[in-house]
């Protein structure tokens, strides 16, 4: 009895905390909607809308990545570089919620960076890899516009993963 009472715990958590992650992103589309239409900053921490055209995915990413963002959805490592400046731009989220999307994509795919200023950074993914999670390579700050996703690995995995799931990509392009 007091394993399945457990289980249900377990299984209500995630569900839980499921929902809080999408109705975050929701809120956050809403919110960058709005602000897009009225061209007025907001002052949010969220600065970017990351995209996957192939899996026909988008999420707004938040700047910091704190237990709280990172719950809501993708957040951009503050120390890390930002789109359109020589860097390496490091965007986390978790596996089972808004980057289980990372397990479908794969080399030579486009993924944009829309910026709130309105400018459009196109990256090519150069390179997928699974890493210790002491491993800090992928951390490490670049000569060049870079960015580098980052989820926990196996996607499939019960309790703290071993390992991390990295995709590097190499800019493309920009727009305005």
């Amino acid at each position: 009895m007091a394993l399945v009472a457990a289980g249900s715990a377990f299984a209500l958590a995630g569900v839980g905390f499921g929902i809080a992650g999408w109705a975050g992103q929701r809120n956050a589309q809403a919110r960058w909607d709005q602000n897009e239409a009225t061209q007025q900053a907001t002052g949010a921490n969220w600065s970017l809308r990351l995209a996957f055209p192939a899996q026909n995915k988008s999420f707004i990413v938040r700047d910091g990545a704190t237990e709280t963002n990172l719950l809501l959805g993708p957040a951009r490592a503050e120390w890390s570089g930002v789109p359109g400046t020589v860097g390496n731009t490091i965007i986390a989220a978790h596996r089972d919620t808004h980057f289980r999307v990372l397990k479908d994509v794969r080399k030579n795919e486009v993924i944009s960076v829309r910026r709130e200023d309105g400018r459009t950074f196109r990256y090519r993914i150069v390179k997928l890899q699974i890493v210790s999670a002491e491993d800090d390579e992928f951390y490490q700050a670049t000569s060049r516009d870079v960015l580098t996703l980052v989820t926990c690995y196996p996607f499939y995995y019960l309790g703290p993963a071993p390992k991390r799931f990295i995709v590097r990509a190499e800019l493309l392009d920009a727009t305005s």
